[in-house]
């Protein structure tokens, strides 16, 4: 009959323990402390092989976990990051809990009850961020995905053993691998997301988390945007970061405000990370903050997030596949016109996908992961800064309380989550008063702004809080319908902060065979409509009060679904005469039979 083998005992078994090694009253450093913890608590070799996803072992995590607590009860202090020693508070807990110290016990001192994370402060206002070192943080693992030839699995090992690093993502990240420095630091990170078995409550949220595999000095770049040496430092296990993460295969950080200082210090000087003050900071503190709810704990407790080589991605040639008649390389220059300004607007007649492309735009730049980091607004006249950034609202005992807007929430989110881009969609974004809606932040859409050295105190600023910026994964792209009266004339100062894309009706040989394919109409039927409709939107064009703007776009004899279309003419004659007769009829106010004669011509009528 076998003996099951005991598990790594949960963290409130080591919090005695921990006063116990620190009560010789030295300073220990957390790496010695939590081995000195493990040998004092003879776990077994089974219970020291125990290890989470990410490769840290479990007792490390939990005596970890432990040693936060104390710490928050005052039991212990922190002589600098990294670095511990009892108080003599501990000590007293020592002899009042003789036996074991429960998390009951911690909860019900006062010091922890009162705890408060520190405030760290903020980014220095003229601080020249590209003259900062980089810093590197890079993924090693590569998975056996269809259309991928290469190494399977986590290389880490292998590439410590031979001195070196290869970005496995063909095409990707070439100029960051390129830019990279000899004597710049290294570090190999998997990326992933757990719920349990983590060092704070995490309210039923899964939590980010980036296990810190090696770290070292970069030696030589061959500079091909795929290979670099490594001079690998010796690691004594693998170390978890939490919250302020990254899946992306290359990610570069600078010590330019206090999360980065935080993780570069966590990464290659062997700190410890202040979980409180993350997840009581931002975004973080809505989902796993002090005064944060606790929600149903569910799903799977492990999700890889890593970007891996070959991971399925939305790209151009999907962005055409659902429908779009643009050429690729039309798109190729959108997509990177809006990676370079940051904000891109797509204007053009009524009719010609304009919010449609816009949302794959923004599926197509931010190329995989879920959507809720895609998102969509409409503007309209009365919208305002309180709506849209931050504002005073009435809250549930009656009081007016400052409530952050949608553009607030996403810059938040975006904070939170450098790995991943984020879009906003701003549908109509010239029928509200831009710079009332922004206030003081337009200035800061600008690409060249989106660092924390620019950021601005807000209108309605919360007490403590530190100033706002727009970071550099956070785009917009707006949609301008340029034949709508009504609209305002956006002005030079937003202009210049966009990159414009002018869409046209698409009537070509893709829209005929996209309709003729999925609608089963006669390719001879479209080609003769579209013969029609550009003879009717040159008329368009070359009308003194009209012009190119109104022309009739593709979009109105697009069919939404692949429902077949067995009587063309039925077809065509009831979107000219529902959709089409009423916008000539507003072209044409003054001319009703001009209306019946375009009309009758779009049809086809003799």
């Amino acid at each position: 009959m076998s003996t099951a083998v005991p598990l790594v005992p949960p963290w409130p078994k080591f919090a005695r323990p921990v006063l116990d090694v620190l009560s010789d009253g030295n300073v220990w450093k957390t790496a010695d402390l939590k081995q000195a913890v493990m040998t004092r608590q003879e776990l077994t070799q089974e219970q020291l092989a125990e290890t989470l996803n990410s490769g840290q072992g479990k007792a490390d995590n939990r005596i970890g976990w432990a040693l936060s607590f104390v710490t928050r009860a005052q039991a212990v202090e922190k002589i600098k990051n990294g670095q511990s020693r009892i108080t003599d508070f501990g000590r007293q807990m020592l002899r009042d809990h003789p036996v074991e110290i429960t998390e009951a016990d911690l909860k019900a001192i006062p010091a922890y009850q009162e705890y408060k994370p520190k405030k760290r402060s903020s980014t220095p206002v003229g601080l020249d961020v590209e003259a900062l070192p980089s810093h590197w943080f890079v993924g090693a693992f590569f998975a056996d995905l269809e259309g991928y030839v290469g190494p399977i699995g986590d290389q880490t090992e292998q590439f410590v053993r031979e001195g070196r690093w290869f970005n496995g993502n063909e095409g990707k990240y070439l100029d960051h691998v390129r830019s990279m420095k000899s004597g710049e630091r290294i570090a190999i990170k998997a990326a992933f997301t757990r719920m349990h078995d983590l060092p704070f409550e995490t309210k039923g949220h899964r939590v980010s988390v980036m296990a810190i595999k090696a770290v070292g000095t970069i030696r030589y770049n061959h500079g091909d945007g795929y290979n670099i040496d490594v001079d690998w430092e010796p690691l004594d296990s693998v170390r978890e970061w939490y919250f302020y993460t990254n899946q992306q295969t290359v990610w570069q950080v600078k010590p330019a405000d206090w999360k980065s200082k935080a993780l570069i210090a966590f990464a290659f000087d062997g700190e410890d990370q202040d979980y409180d003050e993350f997840r009581n900071t931002g975004a973080w503190a809505e989902r796993f903050g002090d005064d944060a709810p606790v929600v149903l704990d569910e799903g799977d407790d492990e999700t890889l997030e890593e970007e891996l080589p070959s991971t399925p991605t939305y790209g151009i040639a999907d962005i055409i596949a659902d429908g779009c008649f643009i050429p690729s390389s039309t798109l190729a220059g959108y997509l990177e016109a809006l990676d370079r300004k940051k904000n891109l607007i797509l204007q053009g007649p009524p009719g010609t996908g304009k919010t449609w492309l816009a949302k794959r735009l923004g599926r197509a730049l931010i190329g995989r992961g879920a959507s809720d980091v895609l998102r969509s607004v409409q503007f309209h006249p009365t919208m305002s800064y309180e709506d849209f950034v931050r504002g005073w609202r009435p809250s549930g005992d009656g009081r007016l309380t400052l409530k952050d807007g949608l553009f607030l929430e996403i810059i938040n989110d975006a904070l939170a989550t450098p790995g991943r881009k984020h879009v906003l969609v701003i549908e109509e974004i010239n029928r509200g008063n831009l710079a009332q809606i922004f206030g003081e932040l337009l200035t800061l859409l600008e690409a060249d702004k989106r660092v924390a050295t620019e950021a601005l105190t807000l209108t309605y600023r919360k007490p403590n809080e530190d100033p706002v910026f727009i970071p550099e994964n956070l785009y917009i792209i707006g949609t301008m319908n340029l034949a709508d009266r009504s609209l305002a004339i956006v002005d030079f100062a937003l202009r210049r902060r966009f990159a414009f894309a002018d869409l046209s009706p698409q009537f070509n040989d893709a829209w005929r065979n996209w309709v003729s394919s999925r609608n089963r109409v006669d390719a001879t039927v479209l080609a003769d409509l579209a013969t029609r409709i550009d003879a009717l939107n040159t008329q368009i064009a070359e009308y003194r009060s009209l012009g190119a703007q109104y022309c009739i776009g593709h979009s109105f004899f697009t069919p939404a679904n692949d429902t077949r279309i067995d009587d063309p003419s039925s077809w065509i004659r009831g979107v000219v005469d529902q959709e089409i007769r009423p916008l000539l009829a507003e072209y044409w106010f003054d001319d009703p039979a001009r209306v019946e004669t375009e009309t009758a011509k779009l049809i086809g009528t003799p």
